[in-house]
């Protein structure tokens, strides 16, 4: 009988690096989400993270301890990065005080457990923390909660709160269990997950229509999951025109802050190929298959495309068996690219994987 395959996981630490670079490790680390600054630059020589992330294959789980700091996610950062996902944060320790959409307060503290829109702006002050967090594709969550869009970003659930102690009774089981549960298993554990987060927070869910004022580029943003669900289809701008009633002159201004459509559809495809080429569970898949399937009918153009994008050829990125079973740790740069590709390359419907 075989053993079973682990979860993959990553790990990032600030412990290998001395005075400022701390920081800028960290910097690093977190930028595929959010933008970051010190609340106190004299102190950054002695500034300590560390994240622990875990791979369920629609779901990432991470555990987070860091310094106090600003994080942002400012209006040209939201269009420019396209993350369409829910960041679902339990403040075991810590918490935050700050604004969502520009204007609007919000206060996290500690045991509380915070819903942030990935694809809104937010900025906050945090202070030393220890956080659990998942984050989870926007159409996973209105599958499970029975709705086609929602307005969650800055809904609080207090630790205090009969839901609020429910969600975080079973976060803190999932983090308890998750060096136990085998690669295999990770689809029922994910979609475990992600019903109890709709059950709890959908008694607090407006939907859209409600909100529709308060939420900018809706537009845009139904194109891009449009283009990140079907990036093996026909993407081009006559077709993205006629799917969503627009004209070729509106379909270019929505896209023209991500360098247009063209450019937008392809750097989609070049990360998802990304994802599916570092996912250890794909190893067997080729090359030419990858690209395919992502909407690349030609193998030396997307080569060369990849290459311009990452700085390295597709078949460098596949991530060794780990030797023995046991489980693949990165540490510093090398686990910071993989969880971006892992951030990225999150799907709300079944794929490659």
């Amino acid at each position: 009988m075989s053993a079973q395959q682990p979860l993959p996981s990553t790990l990032f630490t600030t412990d290998q690096q001395v005075g400022a670079a701390r920081f800028e490790a960290w910097r690093s680390s977190i930028s595929v989400v959010f933008d970051v600054a010190p609340l106190a630059p004299e102190r950054m020589g002695a500034f300590q993270a560390t994240v622990r992330a875990t791979h369920l294959g629609n779901l990432l789980v991470g555990d987070l301890n860091f310094a106090g700091q600003q994080f942002m996610r400012s209006q040209p950062r939201v269009v420019r990065d396209g993350l369409d996902h829910y960041l679902v944060q339990w403040y075991r320790t810590g918490g935050f005080v700050g604004q969502r959409d520009g204007s609007m307060d919000i206060e996290v503290r500690p045991g509380d457990i915070v819903i942030l829109d990935l694809g809104r702006t937010l900025r906050t002050f945090a202070r030393r923390s220890r956080v659990m967090t998942l984050i989870v594709p926007r159409e996973l969550i209105h599958e499970a909660m029975g709705v086609r869009d929602s307005d969650l970003h800055g809904t609080v659930l207090r630790a205090d709160s009969a839901l609020g102690g429910l969600l975080s009774d079973h976060l803190l089981s999932l983090q308890h269990r998750l060096p136990g549960v085998a690669l295999e298993d990770a689809p029922a554990v994910a979609r475990a997950s992600v019903q109890m987060l709709a059950a709890c927070v959908l008694p607090r869910a407006p939907t859209l229509h409600g909100a529709q004022s308060a939420i900018e580029g809706v537009t845009l943003q139904r194109i891009q999951r449009h283009i990140n669900r079907y990036l093996g289809a026909d993407l081009s701008a006559d077709v993205l025109c006629q799917t969503f009633g627009l004209s070729r002159s509106a379909l270019y201004r929505l896209f023209e802050p991500l360098g247009g459509v063209a450019h937008h559809v392809q750097q989609r495809r070049l990360l998802q190929a990304y994802r599916v080429l570092a996912n250890p569970t794909n190893r067997r898949l080729r090359v030419a298959d990858v690209a395919a399937r992502v909407g690349f009918t030609s193998n030396a153009h997307f080569s060369r495309a990849f290459r311009a994008a990452f700085d390295m050829a597709p078949s460098e990125v596949r991530v060794p068996a780990p030797a023995g079973g046991a489980d693949h740790t990165a540490l510093a740069q090398g686990s910071s690219v993989e969880y971006a590709a892992w951030v990225r390359g999150l799907q709300g419907t079944s794929g490659i994987a």
